[in-house]
């Protein structure tokens, strides 16, 4: 156990813990450094230092927090046991007869924070993130976090950084009163040692009074009427019920230490839900989605990026990339949109942070307007995001292909068309793959890496590589119409139409899908997407799959062309005022007893079955992939899971049952899949 945590002692009688978790390239609180910490405290208790310091020595940051991935194994009464022992060690260290600091750096989040804020002070590296992220997770912070944070820096702010799961620099942590003070590397030793004698800071004698007159029932019941409403406004009770719960326990104990037990009892009860151990299943996948693409710095061979066309997608890709350290070109065919793409750039590094990756030059530096294409020469990676046009794309590559590096890949951001179409324009068309973006690029996570049959291994592992550099998620699919994600969402999306068509008001529609988790009705997606790209891809989709798209709803054309495309023309099937539909509410009666459940099988299903679909072809490698291109790529509700885990949980013999139902009362679209055979066998 001791090979965890270490403890030296200098000249001056400073004992300095350090943390660093063997074969792992972050600190984690799992059982086993929870036992090997015991020691070391019992050492301090047993022979007491002038002062502890306690760090970590991984360059990744303090801690991690909790080993989520172990949860799933462990009994409730397990789980219980091990945070009641986390929160007696806390305590001790609460209780040592000498100063303590935490000398945190990178990531402090979750169970690592609770340590930290154990102590009497805390010294952060300015490149500080930290926070407790549990309810992400479904849970609440276990080891004392509810009861300490917000009495550190006051219950309004503590609590809305617990509910939110917010994470805070070490400069926002300084002004809330989290940090002691926060110091660049070469002062952080000297800081944390400066710290020791040090008296641990109290609230003055007005934010005392504050404090003691927040903290009475009645004041605790208006904050927490207040943090439920906010809440509300992002997420439901029945589908996420952590922050409401911490909200309770908050208005019935407030900052008083009865509440660490609670929280206890609280943190055994959540991990054991469906929500949470959904939402750990999909951080975990997502984790080893990114890993599994993440390559070093000497093995990711792009270091300049050149992007053709600055529409939409091309300007906004151009612009992360920049912003994430990489060289980039762009050019178009025309001045005026990489003009607006360069302004628009601009405005997103004002609002971002960039990672360098060794190039010290601001982002604005790095996005570089390139009108006749000089960039293309020395290009590692060309990304071509051109209109949907096979005959435009075939052209583009004809020129351009001849002056590109021999060792350069080529990527193109076709949502809809087959990269085997394409491919046959090429003269080396191993070097082709596709790098699928979802809009908007600065906000959705996913990337779709899309494979044909003679892409290379090579241009496969640099382009995931590379989404993984620019802080995306890769998810690996093979070339068909639509890859995963539009493929899978356009029967939904087809549906809420054919739905409108019948006559259930779009509101409805809406309501029942949101109803069931995603994150935004079918209706208002189609009018973010736009009717005529949606209706595009559609069109492209029906070529290759006639039946399981069926015919096309005519009020999609119909509305296109007498209304509009939608929100970017201000009017599609919904009128909007400043990006925001108007809609009308849907009456409370509506919205229970399961009375939208009806309009929500005719949305999910056939989204399920295509997803069965998807794996029966081969296009997707497994379940967990289409899990998490689907949550990330079109906001299918995580806490289900994602489609397989939604699926799963229903039943498979009952959803395939009621495909059949749906298929016999409207048609063969709703037939069910072969797929579902391969997850029954």
């Amino acid at each position: 156990m001791t090979d965890i945590w270490t403890l030296e002692r200098d000249d001056d009688g400073v004992a300095w813990a350090g943390m660093d978790m063997p074969g792992r390239s972050a600190n984690v609180l799992d059982r086993a450094a929870l036992e090997s910490f015991n020691t070391i405290i019992e050492q301090i208790e047993s022979d007491t230092p002038e002062g502890l310091v306690i760090y970590s020595k991984k360059a990744s940051g303090f801690m991690a927090g909790a080993d989520v991935e172990t949860l799933d194994e462990m009994s409730a009464n397990e789980i219980r046991a091990m945070i009641t022992d986390g929160k007696d060690l806390l305590e001790r260290i609460e209780d040592l007869d000498c100063p303590t600091v935490a000398m945190v750096h990178g990531h402090c989040m979750g169970g690592g924070l609770e340590v930290a804020l154990a102590c009497d002070h805390r010294v952060a590296r300015d490149d500080t993130k930290a926070g407790l992220p549990e309810v992400k997770l479904g849970l609440c912070p276990g080891l004392g976090g509810t009861y300490r944070l917000p009495a550190l820096i006051g219950a309004a702010e503590g609590m809305q950084l617990i509910l939110a799961g917010k994470t805070v620099d070490a400069k926002k942590g300084a002004k809330l009163g989290l940090f002691d003070e926060t110091v660049p590397q070469r002062h952080l030793h000297a800081a944390a040692r400066a710290q020791l004698g040090e008296e641990p800071k109290k609230p003055g004698r007005l934010d005392a009074l504050k404090r003691d007159a927040l903290d009475t029932r009645p004041a605790r019941g208006f904050m927490a009427s207040q943090m439920r409403r906010k809440t509300k406004e992002k997420v439901r009770p029945d589908h996420y019920p952590a922050p409401f719960r911490i909200i309770d326990l908050f208005e019935e104990h407030g900052i008083d230490h009865d509440l660490m037990d609670a929280e206890t009892e609280l943190f055994a009860e959540l991990s054991g839900s469906v929500a949470s151990r959904n939402l750990r299943r999909v951080f975990l996948l997502q984790e080893k989605k990114k890993r599994e693409a993440r390559l070093s710095e000497d093995d990711l061979e792009i270091r300049r990026v050149h992007v053709i066309g600055a529409g939409a997608m091309g300007g906004e890709i151009a612009a992360w990339a920049a912003l994430k350290g990489f060289e980039v070109t762009l050019t178009d065919v025309q001045l005026d949109p990489i003009a607006e793409a360069i302004g628009k750039a601009q405005k997103l590094f004002w609002k971002k942070s960039a990672k360098t990756r060794g190039d010290l030059r601001p982002p604005r530096n790095r996005l570089i307007p390139d009108p006749r294409g000089d960039g293309i020469e020395r290009a590692d990676l060309v990304i071509e995001a051109a209109p949907e046009k096979l005959d435009l794309k075939e052209q583009l590559f004809e020129e351009f292909e001849p002056r590109m590096k021999q060792t350069a890949i080529i990527a193109t951001n076709t949502s809809s068309l087959k990269l085997k179409s394409m491919a046959s324009a090429l003269k080396r068309p191993g070097r082709l793959v596709g790098l699928h973006f979802f809009n908007p690029v600065s906000k959705m996570p996913l990337v779709e890496v899309v494979r044909h049959g003679r892409t290379t291994e090579r241009a496969l592992t640099q382009a995931a590589g590379f989404a993984e550099a620019i802080d995306k998620l890769p998810i690996t699919t093979k070339d068909g119409a639509g890859f995963i994600v539009n493929r899978a969402l356009t029967p939904y999306l087809l549906e809420a139409a054919r739905l409108m068509e019948e006559g259930t008001d779009p509101e409805l529609i809406d309501a029942a899908a949101e109803q069931f988790g995603m994150a935004q009705g079918p209706v208002e997606v189609a009018d973010h997407v736009g009717l005529d790209i949606a209706l595009d891809v559609a069109e492209h989709l029906r070529e290759d799959y006639p039946k399981e798209i069926g015919e096309i709803p005519a009020i999609v054309k119909k509305t296109l062309e007498t209304r509009g495309a939608g929100v970017k023309d201000g009017c599609g099937f919904y009128d909007y005022e400043d990006g925001e539909a108007q809609k009308h509410k849907v009456s409370d009666d509506d919205l229970r007893d399961g009375r939208l459940d009806p309009i929500c099988d005719r949305l999910i299903l056939p989204l399920l079955n295509t997803c069965a679909e998807l794996l029966y072809e081969g296009i997707a490698d497994s379940e967990e992939d289409v899990d998490a291109a689907l949550i990330f790529g079109a906001g299918f509700a995580p806490f289900r899971g994602g489609p397989f885990g939604y699926a799963r949980y229903r039943g498979i013999e009952p959803v395939v049952a009621d495909l059949e139902k749906l298929q016999s009362k409207h048609g063969e679209r709703f037939a069910p899949s072969e797929g579902w055979s391969i997850l029954t066998g």
